[in-house]
């Protein structure tokens, strides 16, 4: 009753509604006890009698799938090493943000789900994005420059041989839902093949962590270790969601969308190190520093999935995703290249962050 009220609850907050006039008939899901009885006959995935009320034929599922996903860069498009007086065009801008292209990041996606009656269920679920990397680079023998007044503080910024900024992240995504659904059965026109076509809508909540790092390595005299300006940032989305899931499963196959977008209040936090020259071991041109601030920021999951079944329980998943996030902190936002009392002392926020690529990986439904 609990899982019950809770639903209708986010269906009448989201104004969401699930109708199904235009299916061949509209069969109510069996209670759990009668499960059982509806599985196809043995040895065959396809006999099952039509008008059976045994779609669908699991209460419970689990879904493992590893992710393969490109980056797009989102960071705001600012000059990270222009040319230095002694270069042939001082001033011009030699690298920037945008430069910082990221290979494709492995991922995983886990995600366990029951009904619990006719129409209601839940499930939790986990997604992750690890190892994303991105670096670059400029040379040349005392023509690049760190931009901003930063430059002129720190010995061997504006006549620098090379500039290299490299850039790691970690996206983490932990969800709980409940459902309302409705699934419908219907035969093929050649006999007795059965579908089944499920549409739930999903309402729930979420917690979204990203996890950046960036430096800025700054090679001032050939022989030289760089000196590094270091940021880390955080931005965490707590927050609820609404979504739509439909599948259709037939023979041995089945395809499967889910669309869903939430809303959530964040959290941004950012800190970077203390900047120091090679050219003068021990002397700090900037003191560590760090700060936070508050904000909103969305999430939009889109994935559309086929399924093989290999047994009656197991099947092989193929498909594609499109996650983007925004009002985040990202790590090379924060690079502050003035050189104020204040500088580092704030979290640049509104940042964006898109994902999209294949997924590859099996299900249990029983």
């Amino acid at each position: 009753m609990k899982l019950r009220l809770m639903t209708a609850v986010c269906l009448a907050l989201s104004g969401a509604s699930v109708r199904a006039a235009d299916e061949p008939s509209v069969v109510p899901l069996p209670p759990m006890e009668t499960l059982a009885a509806c599985q196809p006959q043995a040895g065959s995935l396809e006999t099952v009698v039509c008008g059976d009320a045994c779609c669908p034929q699991w209460p419970q599922y689990f879904v493992f799938d590893v992710l393969f996903l490109q980056r797009d860069n989102a960071a705001g498009n600012r000059p990270l090493a222009e040319g230095s007086t002694a270069s042939p065009d001082p001033g011009a801008t030699l690298l920037d943000t945008a430069d910082l292209q990221f290979a494709v990041a492995p991922g995983l996606r886990l995600l366990w789900g029951q009904r619990v009656d006719d129409e209601y269920g839940w499930e939790v679920g986990y997604l992750g994005v690890y190892g994303m990397w991105a670096d670059a680079g400029v040379q040349g023998v005392n023509q690049v420059a760190v931009p901003g007044a930063i430059a002129d503080s720190v010995p061997g910024w504006l006549t620098a041989d090379s500039v290299r900024p490299t850039y790691a992240s970690s996206l983490n995504i932990v969800e709980a839902n409940v459902f309302h659904g409705r699934c419908c059965e219907g035969c093929s026109p050649n006999g007795c093949g059965r579908y089944c076509r499920c549409t739930d809508i999903l309402c729930g909540a979420f917690w979204a962590g990203l996890e950046e790092s960036a430096n800025l390595n700054v090679t001032c005299c050939a022989g030289d270790p760089p000196s590094p300006y270091r940021v880390q940032s955080s931005s965490n989305l707590i927050g609820g969601q609404i979504g739509i899931r439909r599948r259709r499963d037939w023979d041995r196959w089945a395809l499967e969308g889910t669309a869903k977008a939430g809303v959530a209040g964040v959290v941004l936090s950012q800190s970077s190190g203390a900047i120091t020259s090679s050219l003068a071991p021990g002397q700090v041109y900037r003191d560590p520093t760090s700060a936070s601030t508050g904000g909103v920021g969305l999430l939009s999951v889109i994935n559309a999935t086929a399924v093989y079944r290999l047994t009656d329980h197991w099947g092989l998943r193929a498909g594609y995703n499109l996650i983007w996030l925004d009002g985040l902190a990202l790590a090379p936002d924060q690079w502050d290249f003035t050189d104020t009392a204040d500088s580092g002392r704030s979290v640049v926020g509104g940042g964006s962050l898109f994902l999209h690529g294949a997924n590859l990986g099996v299900e249990r439904r029983w």
